[in-house]
């Protein structure tokens, strides 16, 4: 079986969904059988070329989840691989803008759409000083979906005035998440300070709660980012296997998290977790890390460090894992190789992870 790497081989649509096969059908990266797809049904009665019409009707829960609850992977969503694992047809990927942090937003999306990337991993700040609008209709010129939006929430936990402010401005983010057509928002759920684990948990629940209203409004899903034990500045989160247990509390498909691979590759119950609970992964961000780094933030391009990420790739696919893929690449290493150089060097590696 050829697994396809992005939707823009043989000329199809750049936005089609992985498990369907690529043959130029107008498909949506969230899109599921029995739902109403993007750019289908009901629209506005008149679509300019740089409107974004993102209508979604049921939560993005994935082929992944439909396997996990017995229904199977829907018609023409996976094909069957042998030892009657589920694989996906299509392998969806972008690249992150943190990957060019000193890049503007016009420069990112000229690189990565010449670099043959598919999608794009959205920066809040570059946002910001682009202007939304306009990048919409920048990122339907370039041919390149949104795969996320990276990152908001950073909610000061145990600061009532400050938690305000964080949720105001993260329920803003989703608003932008939703006008962009972004497969999820990263939350980042908050620093503890000097609060315990559970005093640190109890703060952020009510805050993500609020927040899953407004996802399910917006169609847009959440996806908690678990970050290294360094930088508990940005949150008390610091594994993949204790963001799954915290989000599976609140019971609610709108509510992903990120499998950021450059921190949880050493965990435990790391492949369990993928086969078991595939449904909750919202991400994947790949990058890849040398033994013997001592810093947090310091990653390298993939295939220049340690982690086995063609194994752990082969585990997602194989648990039916058919969500976005997000290069995301920071640190001394890519600064000194230069972006020129890092972005189309680093997709070539992942489309290899795949041959």
């Amino acid at each position: 079986m050829r697994v396809v790497l992005d939707a823009a081989e043989k000329g199809a649509d750049p936005r089609v969904r992985p498990g369907r096969p690529v043959d130029g059908a107008r498909a949506d990266e969230d899109a599921q059988p029995g739902r109403q797809q993007r750019g289908h049904g009901e629209e506005p009665a008149s679509v300019g070329a740089c409107d974004v019409v993102a209508s979604r009707t049921a939560p993005p829960v994935g082929t992944g989840a439909r396997i996990a609850e017995g229904a199977g992977p829907g018609p023409g969503a996976l094909t069957l691989a042998p030892g009657g694992r589920y694989r996906p047809l299509v392998v969806r990927f972008s690249m992150s803008e943190i990957t060019t942090l000193g890049w503007s937003f016009e420069r990112d999306v000229e690189a990565f759409a010449a670099a043959g990337a598919p999608g794009i991993g959205l920066s809040l700040r570059k946002l910001e000083a682009y202007g939304v609008p306009r990048a919409a209709c920048r990122l339907h010129e370039a041919g390149l979906a949104a795969s996320c939006l990276v990152s908001s929430g950073g909610f000061p936990l145990g600061d009532a005035a400050g938690e305000r402010r964080a949720l105001e401005r993260t329920r803003a983010h989703l608003a932008v998440a939703a006008e962009l057509g972004a497969g999820c928002l990263l939350v980042l759920p908050g620093p503890a300070g000097a609060l315990s684990w559970e005093e640190a948990a109890g703060r952020a629940r009510p805050l993500v709660e609020v927040l899953l209203r407004d996802a399910e409004q917006a169609r847009v899903r959440l996806a908690l980012e678990p970050v290294s034990q360094l930088r508990v500045d940005l949150g008390f989160l610091h594994s993949f296997d204790e963001a799954l247990d915290f989000a599976e509390a609140f019971g609610s498909p709108w509510l992903g998290v990120v499998l950021e691979l450059n921190n949880a590759w050493v965990e435990r119950r790391l492949y369990a977790n993928i086969r078991a609970r595939t449904a909750r992964i919202a991400i994947v961000q790949v990058s890849d890390f040398k033994v013997g780094t001592m810093s947090a933030s310091d990653r390298v391009v993939i295939g220049d460090g340690d982690i086995p990420l063609r194994r752990l790739c082969g585990a997602l696919a194989e648990a039916g894992y058919d969500g976005w893929y997000d290069i995301e690449l920071l640190g001394p290493a890519i600064e000194a190789e230069g972006y020129e150089a890092v972005v189309p060097r680093a997709i070539a590696r992942f489309r290899g992870l795949w041959t």
